[in-house]
């Protein structure tokens, strides 16, 4: 009888503990506009977990830069500053290399391939090495495949790369893949680029469709050559001492809700970029597609900078083994 009492007890004691479980209000900051993937990415999580945690985990969403730009958000993610963010993973390679794989050139054949590929277990490898750095990635998402652009004409060839002064992220990989193609690479933060477009301090971004139209870049560059080199993936942060202090069944609701909503949301990027498409040219903004030699070239161009991440990292090597299982049509 004892026995029961003791055990009756208990398990009082911890059903009043867990329905005392306050619920959390989450700051996530972002660094693009509303129409941007990333702020849908934002906006699919938000309603997902709250719904999943019957609203014990809420979210409030900060976007434009709000919370600051791309380096100052992760950085605030480490040291909890802001709860979480939908940050690019250029941002993190400079933490952790290997999460370079999630870009390299040519490797993710398609935005359904992205779509496995974002919940295989490579990935979950590359991102699980982040919590060393006190961020937990929930999730890997897209912001669009990447195309090149341009203040003049579009580039048709190769050679019409040849030092154009090129705005790339501050990271390595883009720094040797662009100077393997020929150009200028050119180091830049995203929030720069617009007027240096402008004011003829840049030649061409690489950039996404999504973001030449959220951002306008289309007022100030008139070339689009539509290379789809590589996509621009984004990860979904959130502090790790943060997530540690959450209850199990709210961190279980944020890793179902992050899941859940990646292949809709890779899915509706593929979808907007046909939209992009069909709004510049209404625009009479000149896009080339590049014909296969020419589609050809830059994938021999690149190869070298491939194979040498590869080779360094045996995570890297693991994402890309798992990529070349894909059908290869895009």
């Amino acid at each position: 009888m004892k026995n029961l009492v003791a055990l009756t007890a208990l398990f009082l004691a911890t059903t009043a503990l867990t329905a005392a479980a306050d619920p959390v209000t989450l700051r996530l900051g972002h660094a693009v506009f509303e129409a941007h993937p990333n702020h849908d990415t934002a906006v699919r999580f938000k309603e997902a977990v709250e719904r999943l945690s019957d609203g014990e985990v809420k979210v409030d969403i900060y976007p434009a830069r709000q919370l600051g730009d791309v380096k100052e958000l992760m950085e605030g993610v480490q040291l909890g500053t802001v709860d979480m963010t939908v940050n690019s993973s250029s941002a993190l390679a400079t933490l952790e290399p290997s999460v370079d794989a999630f870009q390299l050139p040519g490797v993710i054949p398609s935005y359904e391939g992205f779509a496995a590929l974002a919940v295989s277990a490579p990935a979950r490898a590359i991102m699980d090495t982040l919590e060393k750095h006190d961020m937990v990635s929930l999730g890997l998402y897209d912001g669009g495949q990447r195309h090149f652009l341009t203040i003049g004409e579009p580039v048709s060839a190769m050679d019409g790369f040849k030092g154009l002064k090129t705005r790339v992220a501050p990271v390595k990989l883009f720094l040797d893949v662009w100077a393997a193609v020929g150009t200028n690479p050119t180091p830049m933060a995203y929030g720069e680029v617009y007027s240096a477009l402008e004011t003829g301090t840049l030649d061409a971004v690489e950039i996404n469709l999504t973001s030449i139209e959220s951002e306008k870049f289309y007022e100030v560059a008139k070339g689009v050559t539509l290379t789809g080199h590589y996509f621009w993936p984004s990860l979904l942060l959130i502090n790790k001492g943060v997530f540690d202090g959450l209850t199990p069944e709210q961190q279980q609701a944020m890793r179902d809700a992050a899941k859940e909503i990646t292949e809709p949301q890779v899915m509706a990027v593929k979808a907007l970029d046909e939209k992009v498409v069909v709004h510049l040219q209404e625009l009479k903004i000149p896009v080339v597609i590049p014909d296969a030699s020419f589609a050809a070239a830059f994938r021999e161009a690149v190869k070298p900078v491939v194979d040498s991440y590869r080779a360094a990292d045996p995570l890297v090597e693991a994402f890309v083994a798992e990529a070349e299982k894909l059908p290869a049509t895009n």
